[in-house]
């Protein structure tokens, strides 16, 4: 799948998986010969992430760039209670007569008592638990503004995630809510198992979100509530950071925010799922290729690893653009996790898709480098077929900071990547779906649209686009075809002009005629 789509938006994803083709005896395992290619198929609704079916992460939305300040109101120093002035002493008088002596002595006494019902108050009269907290917590007005105080809890819970400080990260929370307080106990440790060379919390909208009925559920403690982002980096892995989107609630107590929950926002702001949601992980790596999985998916890390490795050899056969040389492979533990992950419905059709995260603003970064895989569709596959899986995907990883190329070269240009160890083959065995088309006498002779691309039946269009390439390879060269891909680099999708201009810069003959020649090219070979 492609790692970007335009704007920012997620493409959907690939086709779904056709039967396999007789094959002559020999391949990667006994008895394989080339694969069924049951790569990819196209899910009902977009995902959030970029690349293949993946685009801005869900995300990922791209990054606020600031949004309106928040202007919460603090709260006031308690004034106290008044001071109470002390009744006055009587002068001095020289004592006449006993009963003067006696006198005195009584309104001497009556004074001291109502000295002490005056100051009693000052002293003992204080506001029940219930009236404390409904007035808010003595904090100070400086503390209670969260738009300055957020941001430095959310930096000591970052640190707290690397220095594996359970006590400094469990800080940040609210302990009163007991059930949230002790299910971040149990995330910081699983996030203690995934190898992060860095992690950041940032504030990307700095508005209160929170509704009337989020403020009543957290009663009678202030709330706010903006978009976070989680950007983290794996070790040894990620030249840029991955991007993740949060919804925490902070709630004022009297020792100054803290989180209190999360998931309030709005049904339109979902917070991304990490795989290490989902229990603790573990990591088969190289230098290159780092695959994060879960405790008992060994057997299949240790073939995506094997995989991997061997896929750069191809991807660098075909594409000699810049990009890191480095993939990280997601494995969930089965299809409900890959669904949370990529939040889509259903992916049963679907064996692995790319993703990216986009920044949002004029530059437009393109960060990450992600391979989701279905472990629960792929498991079965020959290393065959999970080797086109994986070559087909890394393509998209290396080309993905192009931009809005027509998906019918990004998606042709990462199949005919992964068949091309099998060059050695006929098209007619390479790409079954065409072939039975053209023999039936419905192919249309046009390049594939996007929509039959992402459609769940898109496995004639994926042949279709990867003939293509293969046959300006043929004609043109594969310096050619590489040019062709980058003619149409940019933010938006080409217009038909400049769709038509690109070809003839490149292939020296207009898109229209490109079509014709290749489709009588197809109908000529398969």
């Amino acid at each position: 799948m492609d790692p970007s789509e335009p704007h920012g938006q997620p493409l959907q994803p690939e086709r779904p998986s056709p039967a396999p083709p007789a094959w002559e005896t020999g391949g990667d395992q006994a008895g394989e010969g080339p694969p069924s290619w049951a790569t990819r198929g196209a899910p009902t609704d977009p995902g959030t992430m970029g690349g293949g079916a993946l685009g801005t992460p869900q995300g990922f939305p791209a990054e606020s760039a600031g949004g309106v300040r928040g202007t919460p109101g603090g709260f006031p120093g308690e004034s106290g209670w008044p001071g109470w002035a002390s009744s006055p002493v009587p002068p001095a008088r020289r004592p006449r007569r006993a009963g003067w002596v006696v006198a005195v002595v009584v309104a001497l006494a009556a004074v001291l008592v109502a000295g002490v019902l005056a100051l009693r108050p000052a002293v003992r009269v204080e506001p029940p638990r219930q009236q404390a907290a409904a007035q808010g917590p003595a904090t100070p007005a400086a503390a209670a503004d969260p738009s300055a105080e957020v941001p430095k809890l959310l930096a000591k819970r970052a640190k707290a995630v690397l220095g594996g400080d359970r006590a400094a990260f469990l800080a940040t929370v609210d302990r009163r809510r007991a059930a949230y307080y002790w299910s971040q106990a149990a995330l910081f440790a699983r996030m203690r198992t995934v190898p992060f060379s860095a992690v950041d919390y940032r504030v990307t909208d700095q508005r209160n979100l929170a509704t009337a009925s989020v403020r009543r559920r957290y009663a009678p403690d202030r709330v706010y509530l903006p978009h976070l982002q989680l950007r983290y980096r794996f070790k040894g892995q990620d030249a840029s950071p991955v991007l993740g989107h949060l919804s925490y609630t902070f709630v004022l107590t009297r020792s100054g925010w803290r989180i209190g929950g999360q998931g309030d926002a709005r049904p339109e702001w979902r917070d991304d799922v990490q795989i290490w949601d989902a229990g603790p992980v573990r990591t088969r790596r190289t230098d290159r290729t780092l695959v994060v999985h879960h405790p008992g998916s060994e057997t299949l890390a240790g073939r995506l690893l094997a995989a991997a490795e061997r896929a750069y050899g191809e991807v660098a056969a075909t594409w000699t653009g810049p990009w890191e040389r480095k993939v990280v492979i997601l494995l969930p533990r089965d299809q409900a996790e890959a669904e949370r992950l990529v939040d889509m419905r259903d992916l049963s059709s679907i064996v692995a898709l790319s993703s990216s995260s986009v920044e949002s603003g004029p530059g437009g970064r393109v960060l990450g480098n992600r391979i989701v895989v279905n472990s629960t569709v792929l498991a079965p596959y020959r290393n065959l077929d999970l080797q086109n899986v994986v070559t087909h995907e890394m393509t998209h990883v290396a080309t993905r900071t192009l931009g809005d190329v027509p998906l019918f070269l990004v998606e042709g240009f990462a199949e005919y990547t992964a068949l091309r160890p099998l060059r050695r083959y006929p098209p007619r065995l390479t790409r079954p779906a065409l072939a039975e088309r053209v023999h039936a006498g419905r192919f249309d002779g046009r390049l594939p649209s996007a929509r039959e691309l992402r459609s769940r039946d898109g496995q004639v269009a994926y042949d279709e686009a990867s003939t293509f390439c293969l046959w300006v390879v043929e004609g043109y060269g594969e310096g050619k075809l590489r040019a062709l891909y980058r003619a149409f680099a940019g933010s938006r999708p080409p217009t038909a002009d400049e769709l038509d201009r690109g070809f003839r810069e490149v292939l020296g003959v207009s898109k229209r005629t490109a079509e014709a020649r290749w489709a009588a090219w197809v109908r000529a070979r398969l």
